[in-house]
């Protein structure tokens, strides 16, 4: 791609199928239409934690290439040290599970089941099996209902 430099982000399986069915195969991080892009700007331009600059965690299994504009990398480099990375994670794991909330939320308001809700909530969010299981999905959603004091599901025991 020119007139982009590659960057390569370590991330969870279901952070990267969601960047990948919002972004396309190739994401380019535009800082003007989309809030991950912006958000990846904004720690390429803090430099937090700089003497931690290798990246170990058992949780980010997978490697995303993310695309930034040279202008931007000129500006602001491309090198994401172990913090960062972690800050990037956590706030698109917080935009996913916003989203997957959301739409569960009008989902079960037509129809107050999760698992036949499920598959929809998947497709709207590009994210397949592989990437998320079920239970997590189910258990991230039933931990939203809790903290929000909403009114479980009929038909699903408590989590504890």
């Amino acid at each position: 791609m020119n007139g982009y430099v590659p960057v390569e982000v370590p991330t969870k399986k279901y952070i990267k199928a969601y960047i990948i069915s919002k972004l396309g195969e190739k994401p380019v991080m535009n800082t003007s239409d989309d809030v991950i892009g912006h958000k990846l700007y904004d720690l390429l331009e803090h430099s937090t934690n700089e003497r931690r600059d290798q990246f170990e965690c058992q949780h980010y299994t997978d490697i995303i290439r993310l695309y930034i504009p040279v202008r931007t990398f000129k500006k602001r480099g491309a090198f994401l040290n172990h913090t960062n990375i972690k800050n990037f994670n956590l706030f698109v794991e917080a935009e996913l599970k916003n989203r997957l909330n959301s739409i569960m939320d009008d989902l079960i308001a037509l129809y107050p089941s999760f698992e036949n809700n499920l598959p929809e909530a998947r497709k709207r969010l590009g994210i397949d099996i592989e990437a998320w299981s079920d239970d997590s999905i189910k258990k991230s959603y039933y931990r939203y209902r809790k903290r929000k004091g909403k009114p479980l599901l009929p038909g699903v025991r408590p989590l504890n």
